[in-house]
């Protein structure tokens, strides 16, 4: 269906612009730093929680600075082990690193092609820089970590603005699909007349939400509001309650340690990396495994003034979920995120491509995303657009009766294809749903397991 939702979305590509978002930057010389301190969450860790908050200055000292070739090797060696956190981010003299070039010969290893004449620099967006923790980082440090905040100003109303606050942990452990070194959560609270309206919150990467101040959780001490932290994900959330995100179980709770981020309030444009503009973690160039962005100059964030309300979440389950995350570290070498593998088996490819066609049904992009991950890279590759972009697109030209059939729809074991073990195509007959898809709607998708999952590669 990857392939069928690119090339279909290519005659459509020019249909009308996406739905305007409002996006918004930092402001660097605006803001107070009394207020951020007097707005700054009380961040309620989860029961059980192991991944502890760090600060992000300690972990670029702890970690070594790599550049990626897209895929095609690991480099010969570090640029730097460990970095400078103020040439990361130096406007003058920052790291800087050659571009991989096919066809050019190398000496270490043999199999990675040369190098050619572009450059590019630790400050560039997309640059091709990551920093590459030891596993032993994974763990963070403690509640007296900073906290990073950056002042928004609302794009018609100068009556309003926005401090976002940013929180840093080593790592994102949450099962299955989302699993990286480096993990950047964050919150605003929204301001009119420096008087605090509305916190709002981002649900890792999802539409943002928001609640007003007046029904926020608050600190009887202090009047800070109170976020929860979901366990092993760090997602931020207004209530303890269990939430569902991309098909996945967060789960925030009560009874773990409180990070009272107004202690250690900084602005994030002091720090001596602000300006690093490469990954915090490995790159895998799979969905949910790359580690992200940090917070930048020129970074944009979208939603940080939306009203759309938070919804509620749900009641905690009467058992865990199968793939709960863990509470230790894994085990696994540095950017091979593993705790409970998927099984290698043609139920395990079943299981996740029904996930995948349910998630279609629903117009869930990031899980879509996710488990067709490889296959849309190729097609980006190609020069079609992102999976983001062109599945949005495909979203619209499935009907609602689709729709509601491929939200349980399931997969005839009878008529799936063996390749090899590790590889299995499931055409359209395989399906079964409540209505009928040919060949041209769904297509035939080929699975691959890839690093501890299934994934559809083409």
């Amino acid at each position: 269906m990857v392939g069928v939702a690119v090339s279909l979305s290519v005659a459509l590509v020019a249909c009308g612009p996406e739905k305007e978002k409002e996006w918004t930057g930092a402001e660097p010389s605006k803001g107070s730093a009394a207020e951020a301190a007097r707005f700054a969450p009380l961040v309620r860790l989860a029961k059980g929680e192991t991944l502890k908050p760090m600060d992000a200055t300690r972990f670029i000292g702890r970690s070594a600075l790599r550049f990626d070739h897209d895929g095609f090797c690991r480099d010969e060696g570090p640029v730097a082990d460990p970095p400078d956190p103020r040439r990361l981010g130096s406007k003058d003299n920052p790291y800087q690193h050659a571009d991989v070039q096919p066809g050019k010969s190398s000496s270490k290893p043999v199999s990675c092609p040369g190098h050619g004449d572009k450059w590019h620099k630790s400050t560039e967006d997309k640059g091709g820089f990551y920093l590459d923790p030891p596993k032993d980082v994974r763990t963070g440090e403690n509640t007296d970590a900073p906290v990073y905040w950056e002042y928004h100003k609302h794009k018609t109303d100068p009556k309003r603005g926005a401090y976002v606050y940013w929180f840093f942990y080593a790592y994102n452990n949450l099962i299955p699909g989302n699993r990286h070194e480096g993990d950047w959560e964050r919150v605003a609270v929204q301001v009119r007349d420096g008087k605090p309206e509305a916190v709002t919150f981002a649900k890792h990467g999802k539409d943002t939400c928001s609640v007003k101040w007046s029904e926020m959780e608050l600190d009887p001490q202090d009047g800070h509001p109170t976020v929860y932290s979901a366990r092993g994900s760090h997602g931020s959330y207004p209530t303890d309650k269990n939430q569902w995100v991309n098909g996945t179980l967060d789960r925030p709770s009560k009874g773990g340690a409180e990070w009272r981020t107004w202690k250690h309030a900084r602005p994030v444009n002091g720090e001596p990396w602000w300006g690093y503009a490469g990954w915090w973690g490995s790159q895998q160039h799979v969905s949910g495994f790359n580690g992200p962005n940090g917070p930048q100059p020129g970074r944009l964030l979208s939603g940080i003034f939306t009203n759309n309300s938070c919804g509620s979440g749900d009641k905690p389950p009467t058992d865990p979920p199968k793939d709960q995350p863990s509470d230790q570290p894994t085990n696994q070498p540095t950017g091979q995120p593993t705790d409970q593998a998927v099984p290698r088996t043609k139920e395990g490819a079943i299981r996740r491509y029904e996930e995948y066609l349910h998630a279609v049904g629903r117009e869930d992009i990031k899980t879509v995303c996710d488990v067709g991950g490889p296959a849309a890279k190729k097609a980006e590759d190609q020069g079609f657009g992102p999976c983001t972009s062109t599945f949005l697109i495909t979203f619209q030209m499935i009907s609602p009766t689709q729709k509601k059939a491929l939200q349980t729809a399931t997969v005839d074991p009878q008529k799936v294809v063996v390749r090899s073990p590790d590889k299995f195509d499931i055409p359209a007959a395989a399906v079964k749903a409540s209505v009928t898809f040919s060949e041209n709607e769904i297509g035939t998708s080929t699975l691959e397991y890839l690093k501890d999952n299934w994934y559809i590669t083409d």
